[in-house]
């Protein structure tokens, strides 16, 4: 099942502007005086063609020696998926005719039959975000891998703690705060041209094996759908993972593996934690995911 931000991939992932212009890297190692271990914090892409997914021998091996993997939401919790499941549906009953012409409603329709198998008078009350995991196979046209689900093999196999940052509902309810005629609209405007889709996503694939931070918040800061929106979705979020994340790493070694935007920029990751005293720095020897083989 498909959580919040596996639904927007990184639409919405990767917001906020560069800390330091030059700053790249998605592996780092967490340290500090109040720390007796280091921990690690490795950004991800929650949804990759296989082709382009790599997972370093250095980052399996720090993952394989920590205490716990601590994602943005506990995958491993069993009721993630009722909870998703209860959550599919609009609540007051609205649908996506509510909010699209009779024309643009049939058009979209009618090229999802064609091009997806999807029929939208069965999906009308369907909430956006989950209209848009069920394009994404058409979107993609590759074999996909989740660095998350990746990441879980590994840490079942060491039996360490899988832990989440927030609660599933917490992502959720991120939605209840974004009008639901501008979530239908993006919608309608992805679906409506796939191959444009298509572009997008292979550029952030390929700006993302770069490690290139900057370059990567840019390009989805510059989204018209979602950059009014983040500070619900990104920054807050960041600041309220601090606390957990410094309660967490006190005697324990801790593996955090978070959306790679939550990184960068002035109330991202990285420069939340300097702030409270940490140094990050940056694992690999300076190569680049796509130099790793």
């Amino acid at each position: 099942m498909l959580t919040y931000l596996h639904a927007l991939l990184l639409f919405c992932g990767l917001f906020s502007m560069p800390l330091q212009a030059q700053e790249k890297g998605v592996f780092w190692k967490i340290s500090g005086p109040e720390l007796e271990k280091p921990s690690y914090l490795f950004g991800t892409i929650h949804l990759i063609c296989e082709q382009d997914f790599k997972l370093s021998e250095e980052v399996a091996e720090k993952l394989k020696y920590a205490d716990a993997l601590v994602l943005e939401v506990d995958m491993d919790d069993p009721a993630l998926a009722l909870s998703m499941l209860s959550r599919m549906q609009n609540e007051d009953g609205e649908s996506i005719t509510d909010y699209l012409s009779e024309e643009e409603y049939k058009v979209i329709r009618q090229m999802l039959i064609e091009r997806t198998g999807m029929d939208l008078d069965m999906l009308k009350t369907m909430r956006p975000f989950i209209l848009m995991t069920l394009i994404y196979p058409n979107l993609l046209e590759c074999e996909t891998k989740s660095y998350e689900h990746e990441l879980m093999k590994v840490a079942k196999a060491e039996e360490m703690d899988i832990l989440g940052l927030e609660s599933i509902d917490d992502q959720l309810s991120i939605f209840d705060r974004i009008p639901l005629d501008e979530q239908y609209r993006s919608f309608y405007e992805y679906a409506e041209n796939l191959d444009r889709g298509r572009q997008e996503f292979r550029k952030l694939i390929n700006t993302y094996l770069e490690e290139d931070i900057a370059l990567l918040v840019k390009m989805v800061s510059e989204s018209p759908e979602y950059r009014a929106y983040q500070d619900i979705l990104l920054d807050k979020r960041n600041h309220n993972w601090i606390a957990p994340m410094q309660e967490l790493m006190k005697g324990s070694t801790v593996f955090f593996a978070v959306g790679a935007g939550h990184l960068g920029g002035e109330n991202g990751l990285l420069n939340l934690l300097r702030k409270e005293g940490y140094t990050l720095t940056r694992m690999g020897n300076g190569k680049k995911l796509s130099e790793k083989r």
